[in-house]
């Protein structure tokens, strides 16, 4: 691409650091949630059953929200929205297409790995449940759990959720190569398959499966039942937007300016609504949980809380100072212009970082008590 910015390529670099962020966060997270907790619960951490949920968990929610991210990318980069750069030649369709190409193998592969998730959750919380070892769970409490207790009935369905979102993938490769096999030569009819067809069915099976598992946990058993399950709701839902559609612009787009060029500016105003729901419901779900404000100091709970919060304002500090720098950098650029060299990877990959940290410490406080 002749633009004076420079391409930036992802490699597998950024998301193992983003695993070895969130793996930590939880590992401490769980130390601190299980702090004052005492009898079981304590001892469920020291034998390594409590801290495997934990994880289990923070995969299942990472790949999901991974997921919903590259769901959503179609709708950041639909070319119903670039008509100069479609009158204009065949490079940006074929880029784009490319880009979506390759957004949706990587979102057969994340399915596969949020189901494979999904399972081996499954199966841990039901050995946590039965308080016995992961390979003392027989097929019977395993099947018992998973359709009597509604956390297991949940993680089935982010299963179904997880397997419906891969099959989607795998439709929209399947439309992508018929093209191709249709027009070996390439040319503009075979650039002109943009996007898969119903990206929107996608983004809510990801967003049904990443609800299954808060909405039956704690939120489900409080005495506020039905407004502590909203919120809880609602704060999965914007937190999975935005943290799956940044890693989504990063992954898949970072190496095509012009493309990050038209899908920022979408995502930015979404994130910026994504970025207030989480803010307003992570303080309804706190005051729901927490039964007095003491108990934000003096109990592992509210310590994870109030680390949760600080990463949010250092998140909403990243976001404003990108909106502010970014965006008129990369103005140009969505029309084919030059500009300065956009340091795309830095801003963004450390907001990524601080993102993977508060999912650790949300799986850790999923198993937490106040």
């Amino acid at each position: 691409m002749r633009s004076g910015a420079r391409t930036v390529r992802v490699g597998w670099a950024l998301p193992a650091g983003l695993g070895l962020g969130a793996l930590v966060a939880v590992l401490v997270g769980t130390w601190v949630g299980g702090l004052d907790q005492g009898g079981a619960g304590a001892g469920a951490v020291r034998s390594g059953v409590g801290l495997a949920v934990a994880v289990a968990r923070l995969a299942t929610d990472g790949l999901g929200a991974a997921g919903i991210g590259l769901a959503l990318l179609p709708l950041l980069v639909d070319g119903r929205a670039t008509g100069r750069e479609r009158a204009g030649a065949d490079a940006g369709a074929r880029a784009r297409s490319a880009a979506l190409h390759r957004a949706a193998r990587l979102g057969v592969q994340l399915g596969a790995g949020w189901a494979i998730a999904a399972l081996l959750a499954l199966w841990l919380q039901a050995a946590d449940a039965a308080g016995t070892g992961p390979f003392d769970v027989s097929p019977a409490v395993l099947g018992d759990y998973a359709g009597e207790i509604a956390a297991g009935r949940g993680l089935l369905l982010t299963l179904g959720c997880a397997v419906l979102l891969m099959c989607l993938q795998l439709s929209a490769l399947v439309r992508w190569a018929r093209a191709a096999s249709a027009h070996p030569g390439g040319g503009s009819r075979a650039g002109q398959v943009d996007r898969p067809r119903y990206p929107e069915l996608a983004v809510g099976a990801g967003l049904l499966g990443m609800l299954a598992g808060p909405v039956t946990g704690h939120a489900a058993g409080h005495d506020s039942h039905d407004p502590a399950v909203l919120a809880i709701a609602l704060h999965v839902v914007a937190a999975s937007g935005w943290v799956g559609g940044l890693l989504a612009v990063v992954l898949v787009l970072a190496g095509q300016p012009r493309l990050v060029a038209v899908a920022l500016p979408r995502f930015s105003t979404v994130a910026g609504y994504c970025a207030g729901t989480v803010a307003v419901t992570g303080v309804l779900s706190a005051v729901f949980r927490l039964p007095t404000p003491v108990a934000l100091v003096n109990t592992g709970y509210g310590l994870l809380v109030l680390a949760k919060a600080a990463c949010l304002v250092v998140l909403l500090g990243l976001g404003w100072r990108a909106r502010r720098r970014l965006l008129g950098r990369m103005a140009g650029l969505a029309g084919g212009g030059s500009g300065a060299p956009v340091p795309l990877a830095r801003w963004l990959g450390l907001e990524l970082v601080v993102m993977a940290v508060v999912f650790g410490l949300a799986a850790a406080l999923a198993g937490a008590a106040p």
